[in-house]
């Protein structure tokens, strides 16, 4: 089994065993999400995974300009800007400068954004339900409140 504490040379020093397990175990789950967006792309003929994540942001957060997505993605902001320049040639997106002093750029998704987003999600969300299969009622039963919480605690601390 991968062991993220030594690769990532995490000392005991205060911290309890439980809180390194779970350390530990958090960064095995990030590894392996990181893993399955690489593993995803076979998924789809008609956008990249990159392309897809940077929908979703824009959907999310394109309303308060590039600044807001490239923070949620982890990208720069010239990044996005050229992606999404990508993303406006293929008729996904739209770009529109704000209210006030004109140089924010806001992103909207179009109608075909829109479609494409949902459509690729259902996908991805049919890939993810399958393991739910796999769950035993109790697993089942704390699964999708955890997953929230940690997703929130991860988002807080980073």
């Amino acid at each position: 089994m991968d062991r993220p504490d030594r690769l990532l040379g995490l000392a005991h020093g205060g911290t309890s065993d439980e809180a390194l397990d779970f350390a530990n175990a958090l960064l095995s789950f990030l590894a392996a999400a990181r893993r399955t967006r690489g593993r995803m792309q076979p998924l789809f003929d008609d956008i990249t995974v990159p392309q897809l994540v940077l929908l979703d942001a824009i959907e999310e957060v394109g309303h308060d300009g590039v600044g807001a997505i490239a923070a949620l993605t982890g990208l720069s902001q010239p990044t996005v800007t050229r992606s999404a320049g990508s993303l406006e040639r293929e008729g996904l997106v739209s770009r529109a400068t704000s209210d006030g002093d004109g140089r924010r750029r806001v992103l909207t998704l179009t109608s075909r954004g829109e479609r494409l987003l949902a459509d690729k999600r259902a996908v991805v969300a049919e890939q993810f339900a399958a393991a739910w299969d796999l769950l035993t009622p109790a697993e089942r039963s704390l699964a999708v409140p955890l997953l929230r919480r940690l997703a929130g605690l991860v988002d807080e601390l980073f």
